[in-house]
């Protein structure tokens, strides 16, 4: 009997080799036996049973979606508009709620779903030529990850300012996005959740909130930049296709590029904008993200502070051995830096946190921003009351912890959002990257922002060998070297 990952391999096992005109012609063949392959995951993954909805849940994200996607070929999106679309209609349909939503834009049957979402993939040349002349609303639907948010939906929304001065800009997604972008003139993030639990069923229909939030906000035109939040564009969102942009995170001829640049090319080619010079990543934070950050600017004093951020958003094939992680932060405080330790996000990462400490014996100083008592509350902090911390460790939210970073002089992390948030402040970032299989996933998400970055990387398999650690430990500048930026930044 075939387990859901076995189903996951079958399908990236006949696409191998065929390029997008290939993929295409032959699932257009609604009997084609890939097609058994991608219900059965679907079916899993929707499962009442949690020991099989799990194991059909990571095979269809991770065994089938993010290779499909993560390679940014034509062929691999293909097979994902065919695959994807069929698994939304089989498990979206048993809801009536999605069922009936979907009637009301004219999808009764899945040839219609992937009739509009390639319509959304291949807007004809009027649309090209005739971009909306002027817009009072812009709905930008969020990537869901913050981290991607950062680095991506920031470009859209400088490059709708520059389109539409006068424009509201309203984003879709996390609520937490408010203290991050929330300082850019114009714009308001709308909280909507997505569903990142439970069975397949129930993450689709959170896209029913997602349509009904675009309802509300009535807006000119709505700009997908590859979200979770419509499947990639499979879902509609509005009626109106000539006021539905999809940009796809695809990158041509197998060449190496930036995920940002790429996005950043298209929206100057469809808003009649110069490309260059590109617009880089920002993070404008809000006004008590701000002010946040001013009480610890000078709590902190003025000695060098660097902000290290190791937790890896889940996959912890992106973190370094325990061993080199001591062996990062021994060269920063051998370099004169103080150390801002983020403790990271849930039990197991509070556990490596504490472990890490415990292993390198230094004394400690917990900040808290959670509001739980895990240490000196920020709004407790007064002016140097931090100023001879060697090590302090931070609880709390992503605001808090971009209030600290900006306080910083440089940022040492992962590929999560730590580098992108640092990198969209202009803190001098240091990445470590690490865990991926492309070749070209560390220049696509690399961090781009009005700071200088720096990517490491360390190939998965040799990522225990001290030897590729030192060329991390070498990029740790002296804390003598000015690099902290100024206070009004943001």
């Amino acid at each position: 009997m075939l387990t859901s990952l076995d189903h996951a391999h079958a399908c990236l096992a006949w696409l191998a080799g065929r390029d997008a005109v290939a993929v295409e012609s032959a699932l257009a063949d609604p009997a084609h036996p890939t097609f058994a392959h991608a219900e059965a995951l679907g079916d899993a993954a929707d499962s009442a049973d949690e020991a099989v909805r799990a194991a059909g849940l990571m095979a269809l994200f991770g065994g089938l979606v993010e290779p499909l996607n993560d390679g940014f070929t034509p062929a691999g999106r293909a097979g994902y508009a065919r695959w994807f679309a069929r698994i939304c209609w089989r498990v979206g349909i048993r809801d009536a709620r999605i069922r009936d939503r979907l009637a009301t834009f004219g999808i009764t049957d899945e040839a219609a779903l992937h009739a509009r979402y390639q319509a959304a993939r291949y807007q004809p040349p009027t649309f090209l030529n005739r971009p909306p002349a002027s817009a009072h609303k812009v709905v930008v639907l969020s990537r869901v990850t913050i981290g991607a948010d950062l680095l991506l939906t920031t470009v859209v929304l400088q490059r709708l300012r520059v389109a539409y001065p006068t424009a509201e800009l309203v984003v879709l997604g996390d609520g937490k996005l408010q203290a991050l972008i929330g300082g850019y003139a114009g714009v308001r993030v709308r909280p909507l959740a997505y569903g990142r639990r439970g069975p397949l069923g129930e993450r689709l229909a959170s896209w029913l909130a997602l349509v009904d939030a675009v309802e509300a906000e009535a807006p000119d035109l709505v700009i997908a930049p590859d979200s979770r939040l419509d499947q990639l564009g499979i879902l509609p969102v509005i009626t109106d296709p000539t006021r539905y942009l999809l940009w796809e995170n695809l990158l041509p001829d197998h060449a190496a590029q930036s995920l940002a640049r790429a996005l950043d090319g298209f929206l100057a080619a469809r808003f009649h904008q110069p490309a260059q010079p590109p617009i880089e990543p920002r993070t404008w934070l809000d006004q008590p993200t701000m002010a946040m950050h001013q009480r610890l600017r000078s709590a902190f004093g003025p000695a060098p502070l660097c902000a290290v951020k190791l937790d890896h958003g889940g996959n912890p094939a992106k973190a370094l051995p325990r061993a080199a992680e001591v062996a990062l932060l021994n060269r920063l405080r051998a370099q004169g830096w103080r150390v801002l330790l983020d403790r990271g996000f849930g039990a197991a990462e509070l556990a490596n946190s504490d472990a890490l400490l415990a292993e390198l014996g230094w004394p400690t100083i917990d900040l808290d921003d959670s509001g739980q008592g895990l240490g000196l509350a920020i709004a407790a902090c007064a002016p140097g009351s931090l100023a001879q911390a060697e090590v302090i460790r931070f609880h709390g939210s992503i605001g808090g912890w971009a209030a600290a970073c900006l306080a910083c002089g440089l940022a040492l992390s992962y590929d999560s959002v730590g580098h992108h948030l640092a990198a969209g402040l202009g803190v001098p970032v240091i990445t470590a990257f690490t865990g991926h299989a492309d070749a070209r996933f560390a220049t696509a998400w690399k961090p781009h922002g009005p700071g200088a970055v720096t990517v490491i990387e360390i190939p998965t398999a040799t990522k225990h060998d001290p030897a590729q650690w030192a060329r991390l430990l070498s990029a740790i500048p002296l804390a003598a070297i000015p690099l902290a930026p100024s206070a009004d930044v943001r």
